[in-house]
Order: C-alpha cells, then structure tokens, then sequence
C-alpha cells in the first residue's frame, strides 16, 4: 500500500503500512485517528496508556500491551 498523507503531511494510513515506511515521521495514530505523533513512535506509549479511544484495557500496562500487540508491524 503507498503511503498516504493529509495536507498537512502527515501519514494518514499508519494502519496499512509497516515499520520502514513510519519511523521518524509524523503519523496519525492508527487506533484512535485522532492523536499525530510529531516523530513516530516517540509518545506511544504515553498516548496509549492514558488517551488512546482505540484500545481496550483496564491498566495503563494493559492498554499498552494492546496496542503495541495490535500495531507490533510498526515497531521495531
């Protein structure tokens, strides 16, 4: 899949696409589409703990753990 950007350039399709084609860009959180991270994947794990509407938890670790499973292709 090409990467896809909004207007203002941000990655728009994060949930298509793989770790090479997202690091150290500005990506719209493939969960919850609402939260850009100015640099992916830096504020991750903050985002998912405590804002993040698209995964499921009842811990901060829990949450974690959910979306780091659900989007593991763009880690590294």
């Amino acid at each position: 899949m090409p990467v896809r950007r909004n207007s203002d350039g941000v990655i728009i399709n994060a949930n298509e696409l793989i770790v090479d084609e997202v690091v150290g860009e500005r990506v719209l959180c493939p969960a919850c589409h609402n939260k850009t991270f100015k640099v992916w994947p830096v504020g991750w794990d903050a985002h998912a703990a405590h804002r993040c509407s698209g995964v499921s938890g009842s811990t901060d670790k829990e949450r974690k753990a959910e979306f780091k499973r659900q989007w593991s292709r763009l880690f590294r």
